[in-house]
């Protein structure tokens, strides 16, 4: 039975619940509703690494919220394999064939083949869309940011979670601990049986996530830790962005926030803390920058040549950036650093966790003083999502019809157009959950599933919230897996507080 107040009629109480605030009836809709959706899509989720429906090539974005479905649900020899598969296909001048273009006003929406000059600024990057084996697109003028510091992120969690499972799990005489080669500059762990096939992955993709890094690092044109993006270069692919957008920053924090965490796990301790650095460096800039007191949430900042208008509108994909400054905190379930405790130790573990507070991290990316200011902006932002992106209880994607879009005219409520997206509301349900939030999760999760059936929404691409038409590619998996992402996270710390 799971509670939602702390219990102490025995020498073994639970720790503290992470939802203190609301009742136990909520607490047990939400599980039931949560387990349904679960048990109902878990088929779904493992058939492919693509999004689904008319989409059968891979798409790197999309493919980081899959594979943290896939790993959760145990498969983990295809993940592994997955993402050997996408690191193959990073950008290297004169490798595959790249075009890129399609989704650039810029470049009047005319895909170009990209030649090895301009394969060279795009050095490092993963492709939008891998079609096949030598042939991959960049759908904008340059690299979409998302596409690159997502899989950095998926991947560096992975491998870090494998590593301290095979850690925790091993024996002296089976090998040492994963290690770092000063020496050579390549990274390694034992080459005890169980441990080859990780080794393998990781000796192949950590050199390339740093290459990856360094394309990132190139995107801050102005150096001020804000990285900056053209049009449709990132997963609102008609939306026309332009600018300082937060959820980009949001991309790039993960990706170093995880890289680091896995390069801590390799013993190469220098560069892991550069990556926190980095981390907090972004943090900040977007705190100085991209708060807006006025607006009461975080906001793009849309450069001058921007023209999807309007200039200021608070997009649900902010959330993500609370996603992103509570990740690896004790608001965090599934934290890359957590430790593998017996349940006697856990619960004092977690006690302990819950008298620090909930943004605090073992690694110290956040000036004490400044913890409570994020704790609030965080609750202020999302409200006004609440406040001014849902529509009639539908959390949709952007606050207002857009002025324009590109590469083609959007009719309102239609795709990127102020619709609902179970993609973007994963996302949204997680950093709710993040911040103790779980009836807001329960009324978002209630538009995609029921105690007792699932919802035919859930597999849509997206759906009119003016009439509750499905529309895009079905099914979908981008969505799918990521409300799962998002209840494995919410289940977790529920599990965590389970009364015995």
């Amino acid at each position: 039975m799971i509670s939602a107040n702390t219990n102490k009629r025995n020498n073994h109480s639970p720790s503290p619940s992470p939802y203190p605030q609301e009742s136990s009836s909520l607490v047990k809709s939400f599980a039931a509703r949560a387990h349904q959706f679960m048990k109902d899509t878990e088929q779904h989720a493992l058939q492919g690494v693509n999004p689904g429906g008319i989409y059968q090539a891979i798409w790197s974005r999309d493919a980081s919220f899959i594979l943290r479905s896939w790993f959760h649900s145990g498969n983990v020899h295809g993940v592994l394999q997955q993402i050997s598969a996408i690191w193959s296909h990073q950008i290297v001048p004169g490798k595959e064939k790249i075009i890129y273009g399609r989704g650039s006003p810029e470049m009047s929406y005319k895909p170009t083949i990209a030649k090895e000059d301009k394969q060279n600024t795009f050095y490092g990057a993963l492709p939008t869309t891998i079609y096949q084996a030598g042939y991959s697109e960049v759908y904008g003028l340059n690299p979409d940011i998302d596409s690159t510091a997502l899989m950095i992120s998926t991947t560096s969690w992975i491998l870090t979670k494998i590593l301290k499972t095979l850690s925790s799990s091993s024996s002296k005489d089976e090998g040492p601990s994963p290690s770092y080669d000063e020496n050579n500059s390549n990274y390694y762990i034992s080459e005890a049986k169980s441990m080859i096939k990780h080794a393998k992955v990781i000796d192949f993709v950590v050199p390339s996530m740093l290459k990856a890094i360094g394309h990132l690092l190139s995107r801050d044109i102005d150096d001020d830790g804000l990285l900056e993006q053209n049009h449709n270069e990132d997963w609102m692919d008609t939306g026309l962005r332009a600018g300082k957008i937060v959820y980009s920053q949001a991309c790039m924090i993960l990706a170093l926030n995880n890289l680091s965490y896995l390069l801590s796990a390799l013993d190469n301790h220098d560069e892991s803390e550069r990556m926190i650095k980095l981390a907090t460096r972004t943090i900040h800039a977007v705190e100085q920058r991209l708060w807006s007191a006025n607006d009461g949430c975080y906001i793009d900042i849309q450069q001058s040549h921007h023209i999807g208008g309007p200039y200021r509108t608070l997009t649900q994909d902010v959330s993500l950036y609370l996603v992103a400054i509570s990740e690896n905190t004790n608001s965090d379930s599934l934290r890359a650093h957590q430790p593998r405790h017996s349940n006697h130790d856990r619960r004092i573990a977690e006690s302990q966790q819950q008298q620090e507070h909930p943004l605090k991290q073992q690694k110290d990316m956040y000036a004490q003083e400044n913890l409570d200011q994020l704790l609030k902006r965080a609750n202020n932002t999302l409200d006004a999502i609440s406040n001014r992106v849902w529509l009639d209880v539908w959390p949709t994607n952007v606050e207002t019809l857009l002025k324009s879009s590109g590469p083609w005219h959007l009719k309102p409520y239609s795709y990127h157009n102020r619709t609902f997206w179970p993609w973007i509301t994963g996302i949204e349900i997680l950093a709710r959950s993040r911040f103790k939030r779980l009836e807001e999760c329960n009324v978002l999760l209630s538009k995609l599933a029921s105690e007792d059936k699932l919802h035919i929404l859930t597999y849509y691409e997206w759906i009119n919230p003016k009439t509750g038409q499905g529309g895009g590619a079905y099914p979908f998996r981008t969505g799918v897996c990521t409300v799962r992402m998002a209840i494995d996270h919410i289940v977790s710390a529920m599990e965590g507080n389970r009364v015995q």
